[in-house]
């Protein structure tokens, strides 16, 4: 990943995981993630460089949803865009909604907002067409 020039934004992680795997998130309890692609949309609305830093450490005090998930599965790529905090939302419908993807932890890292998850799966990669551009967000 590149430096930024901006600090603050929204970002998506593609995450892989390559067989089924039985992850306990935090206080929400244990679910087992199928093998497959998995996109958390997230935030950073101060400091964006250093929180993607960290999501990419595999050695780190859980803090969030994602850390788990994480600690079991590989980042494979990192999409920022500089938009505000609501981007994330935005973001985590379309995936739902638009690309028909699968909902496998309700409330996934969205305890901050109205939306039923911001992680979503698909047993195949997204393309990067299917990745929104800046235009989105408009």
């Amino acid at each position: 990943m590149k430096n930024l020039d901006y600090d603050s934004g929204i970002y998506l992680l593609e995450i892989f995981l390559h067989k089924p795997k039985k992850i306990e998130v935090g206080k929400k309890g244990e679910f087992t993630f199928p093998p497959g692609y998995y996109y958390y949309a997230g935030t950073a609305q101060k400091n964006l460089q250093a929180r993607l830093e960290r999501h990419k450490r595999r050695v780190k005090k859980y803090h969030w949803h994602i850390d788990y998930l994480l600690g079991a599965a590989n980042l494979l790529s990192i999409y920022t865009w500089e938009v505000k905090r609501e981007g994330e939302c935005h973001l985590a419908r379309y995936l739902i909604d638009k690309l028909n993807g699968e909902i496998i932890v309700p409330g996934f890292g969205s305890s901050d907002c109205r939306c039923k998850t911001h992680l979503v799966f698909f047993p195949q990669k997204v393309t990067k067409n299917e990745i929104p551009d800046n235009d989105f967000f408009d």
